[in-house]
């Protein structure tokens, strides 16, 4: 008969491990194996807690402890040795779904007083190595370690079983970014994994800023980027975004694309006359990461949500 995993003995807790990364996929998988979480929309984000000493650790291993003392209170409070938790860390709206803009914006500054962590897994506790444990079961010690805690600065994920495609679009319906889904027997892999899936409400993808259309109530502010996407070496129009970014953001991205400034579009085709009136064109070599829920019939983007500058060429 197969023995059951167990955790490992005692061993050092590592300073970093590579998190374990999902695969995405068009369609949510279903079965009895597998669990469904609500995918947040922040920073991936690891708590290593080693004798009181508290270290938020980031998927590719920075040291982010200062930028979240919410979490690093909550983390040191816990009745516990040593510990590895896995999670991501967020900034809630007003209605209760995470608000990626503002969680960037606090994040490049230095400090978000008020970010969160909704953890999901637990790698190492007390000395032990967890990771050859199924997911379930180092789910129920991660419940366990954050009993009453967890409505502080440190959060439980919450798993769900059923339908994977039904809880997707159930997910999706209320504005949420997705879903991961996770077999229930899997153990801890560091890298990609198709152990954990997640599908996605929105898709995101990168485009050139070809101009921008200024703030109605204030010419100084962006009110919209006009968008293009390089095809063949020529750059043909994408549509445009309006949300997504704050009042301080529109400030300074009006300010830094007014430097680069050009009479004309940078299209490869003619636009009509009217089309993106009042706009102000630049050289096309900002480019943006966009959220968007696919395309029109006429190649624009549904939907789109302004994510961050990706970079300058």
């Amino acid at each position: 008969m197969a023995r059951s995993p167990t955790a490992a003995p005692t061993s050092s807790l590592p300073a970093y491990i590579e998190p374990c990364l999902p695969r995405q996929v068009a369609k949510a998988p279903s079965g009895p194996r597998w669990v469904h979480e609500i995918k947040h929309d922040g920073y991936r984000l690891a708590v290593r807690i080693d004798a009181g000493e508290v270290r938020l650790v980031t998927r590719r291993g920075l040291d982010w402890t200062k930028r979240f003392p919410l979490v690093v209170n909550a983390a040191g409070e816990l009745d516990v040795r040593s510990a590895y938790l896995d999670g991501e860390v967020v900034i809630e709206g007003d209605d209760g779904i995470a608000d990626w803009v503002a969680l960037h914006a606090c994040a490049s500054a230095g400090r978000c007083p008020g970010a969160i962590l909704w953890a999901f897994d637990l790698l190492f506790l007390n000395g032990k190595d967890l990771r050859s444990l199924p997911l379930i079961e180092r789910k129920a010690r991660l419940f366990v370690l954050l009993g009453d805690q967890s409505h502080v600065g440190i959060r439980y994920v919450e798993h769900i079983e059923g339908e994977g495609q039904v809880i997707f679009e159930h997910a999706s319906g209320l504005g949420i970014e997705g879903i991961v889904s996770k077999l229930a027997d899997s153990p801890y892999r560091s890298g990609r994994s198709d152990a954990w899936q997640k599908t996605k409400s929105w898709q995101r993808d990168r485009f050139v800023v070809a101009g921008y259309i200024p703030n109605t109530g204030d010419p100084r502010l962006v009110g919209a980027l006009v968008l293009g996407q390089w095809k063949s070496g020529e750059l043909v129009p994408a549509g445009k975004v309006g949300t997504g970014w704050s009042v301080k953001l529109a400030g300074e991205l009006a300010a830094a694309l007014d430097t680069i400034r050009q009479p004309d579009p940078p299209f490869a085709t003619r636009i009509a006359h009217n089309t993106h009136k009042g706009a102000k064109w630049v050289r096309p070599i900002v480019t943006v990461e966009v959220d968007h829920r696919g395309w029109t019939g006429d190649g624009l983007l549904r939907h789109p949500s302004f994510r961050g500058v990706a970079g300058t060429t």
